[in-house]
């Protein structure tokens, strides 16, 4: 019998006791996604908390993690120890430079793709929020501002950590069921080849001599975002990021199958990669990197006609799991505009996205071995309830 089938799954989509932190020996990875932007927050035990990439709440404009912390009382400046940017597409990356000017304690991880001369010329070239819409770029270049003050300043940690193939990335001490444990954290990807791959697809969004500025469009397909991997004790976590899958063998998710190395043993969380997406899937990774069952979590996407998951994608992943969550309510299909009041609307504004309603979290709790508690909070449901 596999693990995860001896422990007791609880779920409680009563949504009232959200305000309640996690005990200091308990395991959390709580998922925010409000339809356009993700971000997961993970405690490993003794207060030590990780976010992953960064969405804006709906209703405070304000980082989600930053108001989470605040109804469970922790105190973000201490208690963050990571703050990992996946990438740098708006949705994953919106209020991330107000995260760390907050968390002032907390190292910056960012993939190595963007360790390099051509990204920080475009940052240059494109970050002056003279756009109606904030883009990626320009909160990364609030956020190498933020460096450049801790470091003038000498507060807070300013050294970044680039990530990498199957690089350890954090490694400490924790608490986890009332006994010490031994926390690390490893980036999984990009790898050497994505990492060319995405300076190449710099250098070609940078202007020429002569052109105007123009809206930059997203690097597709996604080559360069981290994939990370959690390990608290013998339990594992796996967040699948953006990642996509086009059959490369040096690069995607096929050299993170190919590469894993059994003695990391199997992941028992996984936060589905793409919004669920196809573009997203190896069946690898099931087969492969996690438990039977594993406890799935994704995020919808719903902008310019593009809806994820799709129905398809639904069917996928409940076929593979019966312990698949959404952050959020999906909508049937996306809304259909006549042409003259879309044209109207973009000479207004850049860019329009639907309103969801309450976005999460989807919050796991591994209280016990044998114990996991999942709580969904706001419109966060069941990914089986919706595929009927």
């Amino acid at each position: 019998m596999h693990e995860e089938e001896q422990r007791k799954l609880e779920i409680f989509s009563d949504g009232k006791n959200l305000k309640f932190p996690p005990e200091p020996d308990e395991i959390e990875v709580s998922v925010f996604g409000p339809g356009y932007g993700e971000c997961v927050a993970v405690h490993s035990g003794r207060n030590n908390w990780f976010i992953v990439d960064s969405c804006i709440d709906t209703f405070t404009r304000k980082p989600a993690a930053l108001v989470y912390f605040e109804k469970i009382d922790v105190d973000p400046s201490v208690a963050v120890k990571q703050l990992i940017a996946t990438h740098w597409h708006d949705d994953h990356i919106r209020g991330f430079s107000k995260l760390l000017d907050v968390c002032k304690s907390a190292q910056l991880v960012c993939s190595t793709a963007l360790n390099n001369p051509e990204f920080r010329e475009l940052v240059c070239c494109y970050g002056t929020r003279s756009m109606l819409e904030s883009s990626g770029i320009d909160e990364f270049r609030d956020v190498f501002e933020t460096l450049k003050k801790r470091k003038e300043t000498d507060i807070g940690n300013y050294t970044p950590v680039f990530a990498g193939q199957d690089r350890r990335i954090w490694e400490g001490d924790s608490e986890v069921f009332g006994s010490p444990a031994h926390c690390e954290i490893f980036s999984l990807s990009p790898s050497d080849s994505t990492i060319l791959a995405s300076m190449l697809g710099f250098a070609d969004l940078l202007p020429r001599s002569g052109d105007t500025k123009r809206w930059l469009p997203a690097i597709s397909p996604n080559r360069a975002a981290v994939v990370i991997w959690l390990k608290v004790a013998h339990f594992s976590i796996l967040l699948g990021s953006d990642l996509e899958e086009h059959g490369e063998p040096d690069g995607g998710w096929s050299i993170i199958v190919n590469s894993h190395s059994p003695q990391r043993g199997k992941a028992s969380i996984f936060k589905i990669p793409h919004h669920g997406s196809v573009t997203a899937h190896h069946p690898g990774v099931c087969a492969d990197m996690l438990d039977a069952n594993p406890i799935a979590v994704l995020t919808p996407f719903l902008r310019g006609g593009i809806l994820l998951p799709t129905k398809n994608d639904t069917q996928r992943i409940t076929s593979s799991t019966r312990n698949a969550f959404v952050t959020c309510g999906i909508p049937t299909r996306s809304i259909k505009r006549d042409r003259t009041t879309e044209r109207t609307i973009k000479e207004a504004v850049k860019d329009i996205r639907t309103l969801f309603g309450p976005s999460g979290p989807v919050r796991i709790r591994l209280q016990r071995p044998d114990m996991v508690k999942v709580e969904l909070f706001g419109d966060a449901k069941q990914l089986q309830v919706l595929s009927t």
